[in-house]
């Protein structure tokens, strides 16, 4: 059974999608999914026609396994009220909060049984919540013990490096008009500027950008936050995740107050689907143009059922 849900937080509503196993019990474990990042809807597919539905097949996946399941679209996005290019990091995380209580009081929903996934993005806001509220465990994809500020960095340098290694006419024009070297310059002036910023947004090139989404994530410490969660955690990336580090997955178990499982799953992209080919940071919309068509990883669905049957 699935239904539309509302939850009022002061003025603004969020909209979601809770859905109940088939199977009838007095009570479930539940599951709450936090995306990533950027104006994703309940289904984790944005405004410009991508289409990856990440949330749905993962909510399919839970709901098969015995949980409740609930996803929503952020703020400003979907059917969900306010607006989504002001919002700052906190203002994220107390979304997240108000959902979580919200599934917590479902009649269906067993409160001591409850688990958050959070993906790329939510995988920094799913600790905060953990740190604060009473949960069964976190499931943490795409994302761990790196600060938004690192991730950049890394695809950054990504991009330099990549730029650098472009062979034939193209390369050398890129060489000749100086293009790595610029895009170099231009991460560490560009982070300057949000820092500085006081506005919820500023320009760059004529672009809106949210210079308080920037701020409130390099003033978070994801490592501190960690050194709080008492909870189990299941912590997962792909080898071929280039939008993260894939090998930081394991500090969590270095920063994390409870039990922690921590693993790379081969072949595994940031969509958390197999790819077999290598692409570069610049060729990301290649790589993932077709992933909404495509199957979620078997290896991360058998993990983390592997991982919930020993903590439900």
């Amino acid at each position: 059974m699935a239904k539309v849900v509302s939850i009022q937080r002061g003025d603004l509503t969020i909209s979601g999608t809770l859905e109940v196993p088939e199977k009838k019990e007095q009570s479930y474990p539940a599951v709450l999914i936090i995306s990533g990042s950027g104006p994703l809807n309940r289904d984790g597919n944005g405004k410009r026609g991508q289409v990856f539905n990440l949330y749905n097949l993962l909510a399919a996946f839970f709901k098969e396994n015995g949980f409740v399941t609930l996803r929503y679209d952020k703020r400003g996005v979907g059917a969900s009220t306010g607006t989504y290019l002001e919002a700052g990091l906190w203002d994220l995380i107390d979304d997240a909060k108000a959902v979580l209580r919200f599934l917590k009081e479902q009649p269906e929903v067993d409160p001591r049984r409850v688990f958050v996934i959070g993906h790329s993005e939510g995988a920094m806001i799913a600790p905060a919540l953990a740190k604060d509220e009473e949960l069964a465990g976190v499931i943490l994809l795409s994302g761990a013990a790196e600060t938004m500020a690192e991730a950049l960095a890394h695809q950054r340098g990504q991009a330099v490096r990549s730029l650098k290694e472009i062979s034939g006419i193209k390369g050398k024009l890129l060489k000749v008009l100086k293009v790595p070297e610029r895009a170099e310059k231009q991460g560490p002036k560009f982070d300057e500027k949000m820092i500085r910023s006081e506005s919820a947004t500023v320009r760059v090139q004529g672009m809106k950008m949210n210079a308080k989404w920037f701020r409130e994530h390099y003033q978070f410490n994801a490592r501190k936050v960690l050194e709080e969660v008492e909870c189990p955690i299941l912590a997962v990336t792909g080898s071929k995740d280039v939008q993260v580090t894939p090998e930081r997955v394991f500090e969590v178990e270095r920063y994390a107050g409870g039990e922690v499982e921590a693993k790379i799953i081969p072949n595994m992209n940031h969509m958390l689907r197999d790819q077999a080919e290598d692409y570069s940071i610049l060729q990301l919309k290649k790589a993932y143009k077709q992933a909404g068509s495509k199957p979620l990883s078997n290896e991360l669905l058998t993990t983390m059922k592997e991982w919930l049957v020993k903590h439900v």
